[in-house]
């Protein structure tokens, strides 16, 4: 009796964890509550009920669940397998936003490009908002956590280094907000997969001798860490524009 009802319990409990781990990105694309709730209540909610699940399926087979046959068996211990991915996920997510606690990457981290046409967006989403990079405290924290994050050098003009540039971002898929032949300069937006969190681009383009020297900053307009996604764009958008300049 006890194995069939903890069983049940944890199937309900399983269920209704995967069904809040879709919604937190679901209801945030959807506006019906903020990032901070998605990635926190909603999760959370989640993490207590896959927890269960996997204890209560533990419970049942400990009670001889096992025994009423094979499938029920399979059952319980996907259950408990599925409870502990929901718990741990969530779990080593914290923990490598712990260990980057910021969501503002520059390769110039002395003179970061500045935001322009996309502040009024970062503004519209975040009330007060700035585009000047905190200098003071991002450089000594990027300095550690991606010592050989550095600017690009072209030995192309910065006219050639501009198109390249131009047609790399919209390689990438990024929305481009504004480009400027003439100043060296590409603003563009991207946004993640799963939760449609907007992260904003700028690339500078500065003539540096008979070629072109690019710096790129990627920031992210909510949330204390962007889990290394902005790098991982710089580090993507510098090979892409490599490969097409050979």
């Amino acid at each position: 009796m006890l194995a069939a009802g903890a069983g049940h319990l944890a199937a309900i409990l399983i269920l209704a964890a995967a069904l809040l781990m879709l919604a937190a990105p679901l209801g945030y694309r959807l506006r019906l509550w903020s990032a901070i709730a998605a990635l926190t209540k909603v999760t959370a909610l989640g993490l207590v009920a896959g927890g269960l699940a996997a204890l209560l399926a533990l419970v049942s087979l400990a009670a001889g669940g096992w025994r009423v046959g094979p499938g029920t068996a399979l059952m319980l211990v996907a259950t408990v397998i599925a409870g502990a991915v929901v718990v741990i996920l969530p779990l080593r997510v914290k923990r490598l936003a712990a260990r980057l606690p910021f969501n503002d990457v520059s390769t110039d981290t002395a003179s970061a490009p500045e935001f322009e046409a996309l502040l009024p967006l970062r503004r519209a989403e975040l009330p007060g908002a700035v585009g000047a990079y905190d200098g003071d405290r991002l450089a000594s924290l990027q300095k550690r956590c991606y010592p050989t994050l550095a600017p690009l050098r072209l030995s192309a003009t910065r006219a050639a280094a501009f198109a390249k540039a131009l047609a790399a971002a919209e390689a990438q898929g990024w929305t481009i907000v504004a480009q400027d032949p003439a100043r060296g300069r590409i603003e563009a937006c991207d946004r993640s997969r799963w939760y449609g969190f907007t992260d904003d681009i700028v690339v500078r383009l500065l003539a540096e001798g008979e070629g072109t020297r690019l710096d790129m900053r990627s920031a992210s307009r909510v949330g204390i860490s962007d889990l290394g996604k902005n790098t991982a764009r710089i580090e993507a958008y510098w090979a892409a524009l490599k490969a097409s300049t050979g």
